[in-house]
């Protein structure tokens, strides 16, 4: 049975069904459906918007986004360590969906990127790539997000990555202390991700002490 999703555009404020229509080719900063009516589409769109708008969005309309989203292919193999571009940035996510959007953000970044499907993968791959920052689903079977990252921290050799969790569970602040106290969480993004969010928390990590060692 067809799944509908009936939104209201943002610009025209009509009405369409958001399984049937397309989406646009801006890769600004993220691909975002076309209104059928005004031929818009939300990449303009406020954040409450588009934030609203991913959190009721179904499963299957991530799956339909993600299947098409850029390049349409696989996701990407992983480099020969020694041949990752710098500064590198490792996404360790159990849903292939969620693992192709932030690869696309680290990859319009221009970084270099790794990726990992659990905790444990992702915490072998941290030891193997030393990336700059590891960007983690909380929430994940074997090993989630939190035990990697308390492992990690407590491995001299790479304690010293940064490693920021994506998660829905952090929007109070309790939880967000608990994140850092127990398990040494640095930063968290809150899902649905938000292209933008991502990208600022990101270069946060990255390019902030780069710049800072550059003029010490």
């Amino acid at each position: 049975m067809k799944q509908n999703f009936i939104v209201v555009c943002h610009g025209c404020r009509g009405s369409f069904d958001a399984m049937d229509t397309t989406w646009c080719s801006c890769l600004v900063t993220e691909r975002t459906l076309v209104c059928p009516r005004c031929l818009g589409c939300f990449c303009k769109a406020p954040s409450t918007y588009k934030s609203q708008f991913w959190a009721r969005a179904p499963k299957t309309l991530w799956e339909k986004k993600f299947e098409e989203y850029h390049d349409q292919g696989a996701l990407p193999e992983n480099p020969d360590p020694g041949s990752v571009k710098r500064p590198l940035v490792l996404v360790v996510d159990d849903e292939k969906a969620i693992r192709r959007v932030a690869a696309s953000v680290v990859e319009s970044l221009g970084y270099g990127l790794v990726l990992a499907a659990n905790g444990e993968e992702g915490l072998e791959l941290a030891r193997r790539y030393k990336p700059d920052v590891v960007l983690s689903d909380a929430l994940m079977p074997r090993m989630d997000g939190r035990e990697m990252c308390r492992r990690l921290k407590n491995d001299p050799e790479i304690a010293g990555i940064k490693v920021v969790v994506m998660t829905s569970l952090y929007k109070a602040v309790r939880y967000r202390t608990e994140a850092q106290r127990v398990y040494l969480v640095d930063d968290y993004v809150v899902k649905p991700l938000d292209f933008n969010e991502v990208r600022r928390v990101l270069q946060k990590h990255v390019e902030e002490p780069v710049a800072a060692e550059a003029s010490a």
